[in-house]
């Protein structure tokens, strides 16, 4: 027997009343696409046309914002889709605005709507314009309806007013900036709604976060809300949760499908993206559980001086410098510790590489060197450093010690290395606050078919770049004896 996805989302906004077409718009939201697109609602896609289009008294829409959210490949899209045109060809708006983080994602559904238009008689005798323009692409009806599309960013929309705005994978705005340009877009139309469909995100999904909590919690009675997701803890195979977070399953996606994915997806890519449920992060350069489990507060460096590398990173910004170490252990683990950490290069050259100063009196010790730096006092095996990043700010100091350097194809290989090695839990870790901050704070930055690290939204990776880059030279690099002290004239 087919397994079906679930009609009823688990968690949704209750009517405010009995859901008739005389308080429900969605009915002939349904209508329309059956009559006039040929494209039937699925039954999922029937229901939140009613639930979320359901009216006040006076005829205008109770909810202003809806969001609704539910696993991928569920038939998002082609509801959207209808759902525009029904309000461009039925009720007549004047401006729907397509939305979404990248840019082609809106061109794509903009485009879907024109093919529908093209594709039935009666709309396309009402289409007047078409402007496929980079950039500024809309098309307009005979009427004065229009619909345009934008990028989501901090410009979208300014100057325009907005009776539908169509915002797809809201989960991907990492920050507030689109969300306060493009909600004030509907301000002043009384018929206004801005919908919004995900896929659950992580915790870099701010905007989507903030909706799901309002929705969530019913404080904000303008706001509807449909969750069709898995129960929290639920077994990744149990079917059940299938049919609860894929509505579409058995008409748009397939129960094999799922299967395929759960054999080949990380636990919490396959949480997010097809149970639909809130996951800690998504593209994480390092997984939570694999970085806990290494941790091991006890040990230290002290029993492998003679072989620790050292590896310096500064953040894009300049705003702070990690100075980290490492050495392989006999076991064949890597041990990776931080060694010093400083908000400035200016502080961080100070202490790394000591104060020199010209003696009035020569008789009184050879060469200038005041204060030994930190580097010089550990004397490690090597130091290491990413001669290609914002490091190059401390560049003379470390190529005067005879760094190595870590540059092109190695860098992505550093990375990559490193988190390979914490999944095969080959790290261990004191469990450092900063450089647990750094790697919880670290994403993947894809450069064609490899990665390097990248920030996700705000702070730092410098400690995991540091930490990294310790471990990938003290794993490739013969070490036989201490760095040579650098000489003083």
């Amino acid at each position: 027997m087919t397994l079906l996805g679930s009609t009823e989302p688990r968690i949704f906004t209750e009517p405010a009343g009995r859901l008739t077409r005389s308080t429900s718009r969605g009915y002939e939201v349904a209508d329309f696409a059956e009559a006039v697109l040929g494209e039937p609602l699925l039954p999922w896609q029937r229901w939140l046309a009613i639930h979320a289009m359901e009216l006040n008294r006076d005829g205008s829409y109770r909810f202003r914002v809806a969001l609704a959210t539910c696993a991928r490949q569920s038939g998002k899209s082609h509801f959207l889709r209808v759902l525009s045109l029904y309000r461009l060809y039925v009720e007549g708006v004047r401006l729907v605005l397509g939305v979404a983080q990248d840019v082609s994602i809106a061109r794509e559904m903009w485009s879907a709507c024109v093919d529908t238009i093209k594709a039935v008689p009666d709309l396309t005798a009402e289409l007047e314009t078409v402007r496929r323009v980079n950039g500024d692409e809309s098309f307009t009806l005979s009427g004065g309806g229009r619909y345009k599309i934008s990028a989501a960013n901090r410009s979208a929309g300014r100057g325009l007013s907005v009776d539908h705005l169509c915002m797809d994978e809201i989960r991907e705005q990492r920050d507030w900036a689109a969300w306060s340009a493009l909600s004030k877009t509907t301000m002043a139309r009384p018929r206004a709604q801005t919908w919004a469909i995900s896929t659950a995100g992580d915790n870099q999904s701010v905007v989507l976060r903030h909706l799901q909590e309002a929705g969530r919690s019913g404080r904000d009675p303008s706001i509807f809300y449909a969750e069709w997701s898995a129960v929290p803890g639920c077994d990744l195979d149990d079917v059940r949760a299938w049919a609860a977070s894929n509505p579409g399953l058995g008409r748009t996606v397939s129960e094999a499908a799922i299967r395929t994915a759960l054999g080949t997806d990380p636990p919490n890519v396959f949480r997010a993206e097809v149970l639909n449920q809130d996951v800690d992060e998504l593209d994480g350069a390092i997984g939570a559980d694999a970085w806990k489990a290494c941790a091991d507060p006890a040990g230290s460096l002290a029993h492998v001086r003679d072989r620790v590398i050292l590896c310096l990173d500064v953040s894009p910004d300049g705003h702070h410098v990690t100075l980290a170490g490492a050495a392989v252990l006999p076991d064949g683990r890597v041990r990776v510790e931080i060694i010093g950490a400083w908000s400035s290069t200016a502080a961080a050259r100070r202490e790394l590489f000591g104060v020199r100063d010209v003696l009035r009196d020569p008789d009184e010790s050879e060469g200038g060197l005041t204060d030994a730096g930190l580097v010089e006092q550990i004397a490690p095996a090597a130091l290491a450093w990413f001669p290609s990043g914002p490091a190059g700010a401390l560049g003379p100091e470390l190529r005067g010690l005879g760094a190595v350097e870590v540059k092109g194809s190695e860098v992505a290989e550093a990375c990559q290395e490193f988190a390979d090695l914490v999944v095969a839990r080959r790290v261990l870790h004191p469990g450092d606050p900063l450089l647990d901050a750094h790697v919880a704070g670290a994403s993947k930055l894809h450069q064609g078919d490899s990665w390097r690290f990248t920030r996700r939204c705000v702070g730092h990776v410098d400690a995991l770049y540091a930490a990294a880059g310790a471990a990938h030279v003290a794993r490739t690099l013969p070490v036989e004896r201490p760095l040579p002290r650098p000489m003083i004239v």
